[in-house]
């Protein structure tokens, strides 16, 4: 796989395919939770070391990095101190939101994290 992220911060995940992706990462056993296993994960979803693989596996980053925001906290609830609840739609909008380099780091624009997961949550209520 090429290091250089930069070509694939445009490349968007379909946000159904990202929750899928994630969810098959947090039901992967501890054992088998290596430092490579997002990508061997990626690449099966997607079928080998392509774009698409690459975004989610970067999103999928970028989102580890944006839970340590407290905007983002405020979507996320802790039932027990190894676990985080997150709703869906946070995840899905990881997968069409947009990311930038900050330092060395590719991370998402919060606001625009935080944006499209609105855009994605279901309404609430009657209008």
């Amino acid at each position: 796989m090429n290091n250089n992220p930069q070509p694939n911060l445009a490349v968007r995940v379909d946000p159904n395919e990202m929750v899928r992706y994630v969810q098959e990462l947090m039901t992967t056993p501890q054992t088998a939770a290596a430092p490579d296993t997002s990508m061997a994960l990626a690449h099966r979803q997607w079928g080998g070391d392509t774009p698409q693989a690459r975004a989610a596996q970067l999103r999928w980053s970028a989102l580890n990095r944006a839970f340590g925001d407290a905007r983002v906290s405020t979507w996320t609830t802790h039932s027990k101190r190894d676990q985080i609840h997150v709703p869906a739609a946070l995840i899905a909008a990881a997968g069409v939101a947009r990311l930038t380099m900050s330092e060395q780091e590719v991370v998402f624009d919060i606001p625009t994290l935080l944006d499209a997961t609105l855009e994605l949550c279901e309404p609430i209520g009657h209008a």
